[in-house]
C-alpha cells in the first residue's frame, strides 16, 4: 500500500463486551471490550498521536465489509485476541494493550511509515 492519508487513519476493531456462556457461567469468561475500555484508548492515541481513530464493531457486516484480512486474523486467533488496533491495512496491535502502549506502539510505526 502506498504512503498516504489512509495511513493516518488508525482504526481499532473491537466488538461489545460479551458473556458466550452466560455472566456467571464458570466454563469461561468474557469476550470484547466495554464501551468505556474501547473510548479511553481512542482517546489516548487521538491525544497522544493527533491521528483520526474509527471505531470499528467485528460483529457489524457493514462496518467489515472492506477489512476482509482482519476478518481472517479474527478467525485464526478468536475474539480474545481483540482489540486489533491497525494503520491503515497494517496490525499494529492484537489484544488488550494499555493505551499508552498502545500509543507507543502506534508512533514507531507511524515513524516508519515517515508521517511523524
Amino acid at each position: 500500500m502506498s504512503q498516504n492519508n489512509n495511513h493516518k487513519v488508525v482504526r481499532i476493531f473491537t466488538m461489545p463486551l460479551q458473556f458466550p456462556c452466560g455472566p456467571t457461567a464458570a466454563c469461561c469468561g468474557p469476550v470484547g471490550q466495554t464501551e468505556e475500555e474501547i473510548q479511553e484508548l481512542k482517546k489516548s492515541i487521538e491525544k497522544g498521536l493527533s491521528v483520526l481513530v474509527e471505531v470499528r464493531n467485528v460483529t457489524n457486516g457493514k462496518d467489515m465489509r472492506d477489512f476482509r484480512p482482519i476478518l481472517g486474523l479474527l478467525r485464526t486467533f478468536g475474539p480474545t485476541s481483540l482489540p486489533f488496533i491497525a494503520i491503515g491495512d497494517k496490525v499494529v496491535s492484537m489484544g488488550s494493550p494499555a493505551p499508552e502502549e498502545a500509543v507507543a506502539a502506534l508512533r514507531e510505526k507511524l515513524e516508519e511509515f515517515g508521517i511523524r
